[in-house]
C-alpha cells in the first residue's frame, strides 16, 4: 500500500483547516487504495515514523506551505534524511511546496481575476458582509443531525478535560466497552474512584493536552472550559480526521451525545434537541422517566413472555 502524508502549519483558530480537509476527501476518493494522512511540522517525525512502520510500500509527503523557506529548506529535509536512514527499505519522496508548483501561478491568476470581475457587480464590503452572512447560516445547521448508534467496543476515545462535564461523558462511555484516555492538569475527585472500578478501561493522563495525544484515536471529547485548548484540539482533530464532540460548542463538533434512559434490559429512549435546546431535552427526559417509565418496563416483560 501506497501513503500520501500531507505537512501543514499547526493553528487552532476555528475552521482554519477547511480547505485542507476538503483536499484530504479529494485524495481519499480519487487515489482508492492510498493510506492518505495528515501532520503538523511539529508532529512531522513522530507521524512519519508511525507511518513506516505500517505495511507502506513508499510514501509521498506534500508540504502544504506557500512558501520555500527554513521548513521546507531545512527542518522538513532533515527529518526525511534521518527515517529514511531507519527505514531504508521504503522509499520517501518529498514533494515541493505548493508555492513551487507550476500550476500555482495558474490557479492564483485565475482566482484573482474571478474577484474582480465579481467586485465589478458588487462593492467588497457589501461581498463580504454576503460571504459573512452564508458562512453564519451554515454555521446555524438548518439540516437535521443524523442519528445513529456507534458500536464504540476496542475503540480509542479521547477525552479533554477534568471536570464534571468530562466525568458524566466519561461515565455514559464506559458501558460501551471503548479504551478511554482522559488528558487534563487537574481531575474531579471522582475520576479516581472510576479509575479503581474500571481500571482496564480508563486511562488518566494529569497533564495539558498535547497534539500526540490524538494518536490512533477514533473520537474525542472536548470538555475544558478554555477557548484556545479547545480550539488546539479541534483542529488538530479534524487535521486526522478524527471525530469531535465539543461539549462548549455544539456546532464546532461532528455529533452530539442525546440524552439517554434504558428502560429494562432491551429498550433504550433518547432525547434531542439537535443541540439547540440542552434545558429542553433536561426537561423532556425528566417527563419520560416519571410518566414512562413504568409502562416501558411492562412493554418489555410482556414482550418476554410473548
Amino acid at each position: 500500500m501506497k501513503a500520501i502524508l500531507i505537512i501543514a502549519h499547526h493553528c487552532i483558530l476555528p475552521g482554519a483547516y477547511k480547505g485542507f480537509e476538503e483536499i484530504l476527501d479529494r485524495l481519499h476518493h480519487d487515489l482508492p487504495g492510498t493510506r492518505v494522512a495528515s501532520t503538523s511540522l511539529l508532529d512531522l517525525e513522530n507521524d512519519l515514523r508511525t507511518l513506516l512502520r505500517e505495511d507502506v510500500e513508499s510514501v509521498t509527503l506534500l508540504p502544504y506551505l506557500l512558501l520555500n523557506g527554513q521548513h521546507t529548506k531545512n527542518d522538513v529535509p532533515r527529518v526525511v534524511a534521518k527515517l529514511q536512514a531507519e527505514f531504508p527499505q521504503i522509499p520517501i519522496t518529498l514533494l515541493p511546496c505548493l508555492g513551487d508548483w507550476k500550476e500555482f501561478s495558474s490557479m492564483v491568476v485565475a482566482g484573482v481575476r474571478s474577484a474582480q470581475n465579481a467586485c465589478t457587480c458588487a462593492p467588497l464590503s457589501s461581498w463580504s458582509h454576503e460571504c459573512g452572512d452564508r458562512i453564519h447560516s451554515e454555521r446555524a445547521h438548518s439540516s437535521n443531525l443524523f442519528s445513529i448508534e456507534l458500536n464504540l467496543e476496542g475503540r480509542n476515545v479521547l477525552v479533554v478535560g477534568g471536570g464534571r462535564i468530562a466525568l458524566r461523558k466519561v461515565k455514559t462511555l464506559i458501558p460501551t466497552g471503548a479504551h478511554i484516555t482522559v488528558v487534563a492538569p487537574q481531575f474531579d475527585p471522582e475520576f479516581e474512584m472510576l479509575k479503581a472500578d474500571e481500571p482496564s478501561s480508563i486511562t488518566l493522563k494529569q497533564r495539558p493536552y498535547e497534539p500526540l495525544d490524538l494518536r490512533c484515536v477514533f473520537m474525542v471529547f472536548i470538555c475544558t472550559d478554555q477557548p484556545a485548548v479547545n480550539a488546539q484540539v479541534s483542529n488538530d482533530a479534524r487535521a486526522r480526521r478524527i471525530l469531535v464532540n465539543n461539549a462548549c460548542d455544539y456546532l464546532d463538533g461532528d455529533f452530539i451525545v442525546p440524552a439517554r434512559m434504558d428502560f429494562g434490559e432491551n429498550i433504550a429512549v433518547t432525547v434531542s434537541t439537535q443541540g439547540r435546546a440542552p434545558s429542553l431535552a433536561k426537561k423532556l427526559k425528566q417527563k419520560i422517566q416519571t410518566e414512562w417509565a413504568e409502562d416501558l418496563v411492562q412493554i418489555e416483560k410482556d414482550f418476554k413472555k410473548e
